[in-house]
This record gives structure tokens, C-alpha cells and sequence, in this order.
């Protein structure tokens, strides 16, 4: 089979690394595959369903193979939802447990520091395993603070913050964004325990 055009070399692709030591298989295999499967014509649920289906992908990952491919192929941009609008993701790992990061987290989000990034009033909530801090966009959009626990460091209890940010209407309205939520969260664990190793990831 003849080769089809890609917007994406798959091995630069950024989550190419990731996907192979969850799969086994080099995204530019799975791009393959799905290609000969006749995926470019097909909706993301069904991409990921013919991956679950047909390969035995766990659900988790095929859901990340399908976006990747539809990176890859020009079915989506970077940042680009399967509903068509942009998002955000960003985490960092911070200390304290979760009442407490949630407790810091809501302080730090002063009515100040919330005009500035265009942020209404948020709505917390909580269950057994996580807490959020929610709030809207001016914009239109929608952002998530999640929090829940991770192992503990020296005794020390720690959690995952990550920031969920949808509903966005295009790629420039993303990446205001994605410098917004880099620079406040640098903030934050700046005003955090420095004596407790923090790690970060952003898309």
C-alpha cells in the first residue's frame, strides 16, 4: 500500500514515545494500520472503537492513539478536541494533601488574580478521591483545577493539581492560554513548600 500524506511525521509526533511503551507498537505502525483500515474516514469513536476492538488497545490509549493519528493525518490540530474546540491540559505535582493544595490552590486564586486571567467566580467540590475548583472563561471557555493524591515523598504527602481548560475557539485563543495556565502555575508552586521536589507536564 502506497504511502498517504501526513501533517505529522509520526515518530516526531509528541506523544510517539509514550504511546509505543504503552502499546508495544511505533505510532508510525499504528498510523498504518488505521490507514489501511480506512480510519481518515472514520469519526474519532470510531477510530478508537476499531482500536479496541480489532487490536486490543486498552480504552485509555486507544483514545491517545486515535488523537495522535488524527494529529499525524491533518484530521485535527494540536490542542483540537474531538467536538472541534481547543484545550488545555497542564499538571504539576505539589505538596500537602488534597484538602490542603485545594485550601492553597483557593487562596492563591485571589478575585484579583482571577480578573486578570478573565476567570468568574469558581464552584469547589469534592468526592471520596478528588477535589475541584471550577470556574468560566469571559471567553466562553472552561477551566478545571483537579486534585488528587499521589505516593508520598519522605513521609510527606503530595498531589497532582492539573489544569482541564476546554472550549476554546481556536488555536491562538489555546495558546494564550497555554502561556497563561504556565505562568500561573509556576506561581503557585513558587508560593508552595520548596523543600518538596515538584515535576511538571504540559500539552
Amino acid at each position: 500500500m502506497q504511502d498517504l500524506p501526513v501533517t505529522i511525521p509520526p515518530q516526531e509526533h509528541a506523544q510517539a514515545a509514550a504511546i509505543e511503551r504503552a502499546t508495544g507498537t511505533p505510532l508510525a505502525e499504528w498510523t498504518a494500520r488505521l490507514d489501511a483500515a480506512g480510519a481518515r474516514e472514520l469519526g474519532h469513536r470510531e477510530i478508537a472503537r476499531l482500536l479496541v476492538d480489532r487490536h486490543g488497545v486498552e480504552e485509555w490509549w486507544a483514545q491517545g492513539v486515535t488523537v495522535a493519528y488524527e494529529q499525524v493525518v491533518g484530521l485535527r490540530v494540536v490542542g483540537q478536541t474531538c467536538e472541534g474546540d481547543f484545550a488545555v491540559s497542564a499538571s504539576r505535582t505539589v505538596p500537602g494533601d488534597r484538602d490542603a493544595v485545594l485550601a492553597a490552590w483557593s487562596a492563591f486564586m485571589t478575585p484579583e488574580r482571577r480578573e486578570d486571567l478573565r476567570l468568574e467566580e469558581p464552584a469547589i467540590s469534592e468526592t471520596a478521591r478528588w477535589r475541584y475548583w471550577r470556574a468560566s472563561g469571559l471567553d466562553g471557555s472552561r477551566a478545571s483545577i483537579n486534585i488528587c493524591a499521589k505516593d508520598e515523598q519522605g513521609g510527606r504527602p503530595r498531589c497532582t493539581l492539573a489544569v482541564a481548560h476546554k472550549g476554546m475557539e481556536d488555536a491562538d485563543q489555546r495558546e494564550a492560554w497555554k502561556a497563561a495556565w504556565k505562568q500561573t502555575l509556576t506561581d503557585f508552586t513558587d508560593s508552595l513548600d520548596t523543600t518538596t521536589d515538584t515535576t511538571q507536564e504540559q500539552r
